[in-house]
């Protein structure tokens, strides 16, 4: 499992409290990370992210006049290098941070960690294909008129919380406008608060299709870098936002219903996902999986798990109870590992149903040392 060292950025912006509000929007607008430190004696004293900076300019703040010291910025939640990747979800879910300082061994700040760098520490699954683009975007769509001038924009995004919108006239997608172009903007010499939407969207974006699936979604964010993507039919009318939020929900709230669509390393047990129909093809398979069935993954994903069992006709019996049931709490099954050996383990089988209508089998196991000897 990676750490965060292995997943950090190390160039974290910081700010002293003497600084001004103008001189956190002109670093942050620099770097990609869109939140800076504040440190005081070397010691963090808080976080200000872009989204701070519309709403505080909004309340009637000067950016010029204001220091950072006398704003209310928010407590972060730190973690060190040595953290696992897999506790930033766990994190995440709980308290909804999605901005992580960074501290070495000797409490110092090194880096920074943001969604950005959380989705690309976890390995693919073939499980993400089993949702599409259309199941995870919310109904709420952060869509504004073009003739919407700079204030105007700004009070959408601190009245709606949300870091962009998207200028739209009826269905036509016209281009997107993020906090950081708010930003940016404002510092730039071109600032005129009667600029419209129109003026500010950046037309030329990356946009995903509803049709697409997650795999393909999150390819697209890693190779692209946005942090958003507007969702358009391949006949240009807008239905949609992706963000990078809305999929790290998904895999925190996966983790709970069993489903780990993004990384099976959620599940604590050893496990393995495999298709209720046909050959009941094997999906994915997490490390204890592994370890207890002796299997490679990269040699098992999509070969059939009936070669798993003494008795393959076991696993269309299992397909047929959950069809009806939905889940099986314990069975002890006689069992072929990967190398050929025998074994006995505990096991229980749940039906997860997808919004893609692809739905698969999750089958856990008790840990070898517990169940291994459990049908004698």
């Amino acid at each position: 499992m990676k750490l965060v060292r292995d997943c950090m950025f190390p160039n974290v912006v910081t700010l002293a409290p003497h600084a001004t509000l103008l001189d956190a929007m002109r670093r942050m607008t620099r770097e990609a990370a869109g939140f800076a430190v504040v440190l005081e004696n070397m010691e963090i004293i808080g976080l200000i992210t872009e989204y701070d900076c519309i709403k505080w300019m909004i309340q009637g703040i000067q950016p010029e006049q204001e220091r950072i010291g006398s704003l209310p910025v928010s407590v972060p939640q730190i973690v060190h290098e040595s953290t696992p990747c897999q506790e930033l979800l766990q994190i995440y879910y709980r308290r909804r941070f999605r901005r992580f300082p960074v501290l070495n061994e000797d409490e110092m700040l090194s880096g920074g960690i943001t969604e950005k760098q959380i989705l690309r520490a976890f390995p693919r699954s073939n499980l993400l294909a089993h949702y599409r683009v259309a199941d995870m975007i919310a109904a709420d769509l952060p869509a504004i008129a073009p003739d919407l001038t700079f204030w105007d924009i700004a009070r959408q995004m601190a009245q709606r919380h949300r870091g962009c919108v998207l200028v739209r006239t009826g269905e036509q997608f016209l281009g997107m406008i993020t906090e950081g172009d708010m930003l940016r903007f404002r510092i730039s010499a071109q600032w005129n608060p009667a600029t419209t939407a129109a003026a500010l969207a950046q037309a030329r974006l990356a946009s995903i299709e509803p049709e697409q699936d997650l795999l393909e979604a999150l390819d697209l964010f890693t190779r692209t870098g946005h942090r958003r993507m507007p969702v358009v039919t391949a006949a240009g009318r807008l239905v949609g936002l992706l963000t990078q939020t809305d999929l790290l929900r998904q895999v925190a709230h996966s983790t709970r219903s069993r489903q780990a669509i993004l990384n099976p390393e959620d599940i604590a047990e050893p496990a393995i996902w495999f298709e209720p129909h046909g050959d009941h093809r094997i999906l994915a398979i997490n490390e204890k999986g592994a370890r207890a069935m002796e299997l490679n993954p990269a040699e098992w994903v999509g070969r059939p798990v009936t070669t798993l069992s003494q008795d393959p006709a076991v696993w269309g019996a299992i397909a047929t109870l959950l069809a009806s049931s939905g889940h099986i709490n314990q069975i002890n099954l006689p069992l072929r590992t990967g190398s050929g050996s025998s074994v006995c383990l505990s096991c229980r089988f749940k039906l997860v149903h997808t919004p893609a209508g692809e739905d698969r089998i999750f089958w856990a196991m008790a840990a070898p040392e517990t169940g291994r000897d459990s049908c004698h």
